[in-house]
């Protein structure tokens, strides 16, 4: 199973998840998106396409034909690209508070981080940027506001058995996470009560379960 962390984030946030899933007996995938832990930032504009190839050179590498993969929030954006691009290379997919189009997002999220105690917080101890840090929030909160941009089709041609997982009070609007679900061929939606946009830390026990009987 791979696992892909927000925006902002990196690898260890699903600190809630790594032990769960290794229990149960999974190789579990870790990546750090570029310029987010111990990733360098590189050269190239950043784009969720961008990221979808680096995974899939992870992959190549580790010699992975085929995976489940689990993403939250732009890490769910990047699992979307996966399935639609290469579906060969995807079994299941657990999309964790993602949207699929700018307009999901149900307040700015660009906004919310650059408050300052959470934007402080977030450079000091979340993405792991150090020095590149101004570069990546630039570059990730652009993305916010400019893609993805799924159209209908796109998601109707997807036919890898998806779970679209959403909080109540989620930063994604509810009616977005469900419209999602509802284009994609095989997809589901749960929507966990009095969640956020970090479930998977608030409300671990719940997604645990929620991957546990998708995944298996």
């Amino acid at each position: 199973v791979l696992l892909l962390h927000g925006g902002l984030s990196n690898r260890l946030s699903w600190f809630s998840q790594i032990p769960f899933l290794i229990k149960a007996g999974r190789q579990v995938i870790l990546v750090d998106t570029r310029g987010h832990g111990q990733s360098t930032l590189g050269g190239k504009p950043l784009s969720y396409a961008l990221f979808a190839d680096d995974v899939l050179q992870v992959l190549d590498h580790l010699n992975i034909r085929q995976t489940d993969i689990v993403g939250w929030s732009d890490g769910g954006i990047i699992a979307l690209i996966l399935a639609h691009q290469q579906p060969q290379r995807v079994r299941k997919i657990v999309a964790i508070s993602a949207n699929f189009h700018p307009s999901g997002l149900a307040e700015s999220a660009a906004q919310t981080i650059s408050a300052t105690g959470l934007r402080q917080w977030l450079k000091k101890c979340w993405s792991g940027a150090g020095k590149e840090w101004a570069e990546l929030e630039a570059g990730i909160t652009q993305l916010w506001v400019t893609e993805p941009r799924f159209e209908h089709e796109d998601l109707q041609s997807i036919h890898i058995p998806t779970l679209v997982v959403a909080g109540e009070q989620d930063m994604i609007a509810e009616e977005h996470s469900a419209e999602l679900a509802q284009q994609l061929a095989h997809g589901s939606l749960v929507v966990i009560p009095g969640a956020g946009h970090a479930a998977p830390i608030t409300d671990a026990q719940t997604v645990n379960a929620l991957l546990q009987d998708f995944l298996d």
